[in-house]
């Protein structure tokens, strides 16, 4: 079954729509496949499509056209990338991790990319289900791989990582191509260049920079956070031990280290059986050697862990014994 062609280009190798052009084999247009000579069939009424079609004696047998649907949608989008400067690309959310278990980096928002009207494409074949368009802009070239299936494409693992790559599903475009009204070209290119559904980034010459970036921000959140914690557990020993009653040590006198009162070890037990704690307002009598000054103190003010104290009166340091 004959595809009919739904535009062909003309003299110039410009765009050419069936509404645009004479009928007949007065259109002057040319097959975007096999460069055969076309003739323009115009139809008043909707009940079949206009089209072109191959001039008669035209098409050999033994050669035929290979014109598809496929290729004339290719062939479109590479016309309207090659007339215009500009394409709306999404926000770019990028996942360090395959499995996607961290939470996903901004790698780039969404943006309109201006570009060289110079664009390289690779030439399509008809059992493609992709066509490559590159992209030069003056930061890095975007790689736009225009598909029929999308889930089906297979990226090659030694892509130039200087090019960005954006995947289009161009199969909507298929309605316009096989349908049965004229002019879509202001609504395909509209589509292509500023339609955000249809695009998304499989990689970006940056995202090596932003999970850089990501991981030693996380990294340094992790260390603030254990630093907070251990903060707040320093803040809260010190609470508890405002709070605990004072224990007295044979050898430090009165602590307020409440880990003696929790779990004291055997020899400490053993220590607070044979000495054990006085009062903690206990009144201790001192004499001075120097001048015979006799006065009192409590426990708290000189405690037992005190071997000196000076004499009120006279200021010499006598020894406790």
């Amino acid at each position: 079954m004959e595809v009919l062609i739904p535009f062909a280009k003309d003299k110039n190798g410009s765009l050419a729509f069936v509404d645009e052009v004479e009928s007949g084999l007065e259109c002057n247009c040319f097959c975007i496949s096999c460069n055969m000579p076309l003739s323009a069939h115009k139809y008043k009424t909707n009940i079949r499509r206009d089209h072109f079609k191959h001039a008669p004696k035209v098409n050999s047998k033994d050669k035929p056209c290979e014109i598809s649907y496929k290729r004339a949608i290719f062939w479109l989008c590479r016309n309207i990338l090659a007339t215009n400067t500009s394409i709306r690309l999404p926000r770019y959310i990028g996942y360090p991790n395959s499995d996607k278990s961290d939470e996903g980096v901004l790698i780039t928002g969404e943006k309109v990319y201006e570009y060289q009207s110079k664009v390289t494409f690779n030439p399509a074949i008809e059992s493609a289900q992709n066509e490559i368009a590159v992209l030069h802009t003056n930061d890095f070239d975007i790689t736009l791989v225009l598909t029929l299936e999308s889930s089906a494409y297979q990226f090659s693992s030694t892509y130039n990582q200087k090019s960005a790559i954006v995947v289009v599903d161009v199969e909507d475009f298929r309605k316009y191509v096989e349908g049965k009204v004229n002019g879509y070209r202001n609504q395909v290119e509209s589509e292509l260049l500023e339609k955000l559904s249809i695009k998304h980034w499989h990689f970006h010459p940056q995202q090596t920079q932003r999970f850089t970036e990501f991981y030693r921000s996380k990294n340094q959140k992790i260390q603030l956070a254990k630093k907070e914690q251990a903060q707040r557990k320093w803040e809260e020993q010190q609470q508890l031990a405002e709070e605990t009653e004072p224990l007295y040590d044979p050898v430090y006198g009165f602590q307020q280290n409440p880990r003696y009162k929790r779990k004291p070890t055997r020899a400490f037990r053993d220590i607070i059986d044979l000495n054990p704690a006085p009062k903690q307002y206990e009144t201790r009598w001192f004499r001075c050697g120097y001048c015979t000054n006799i006065w009192q103190s409590s426990s708290i003010d000189i405690p037992y862990s005190v071997d000196e104290t000076p004499c009120p009166s006279c200021d010499h340091l006598i020894r406790i014994g």
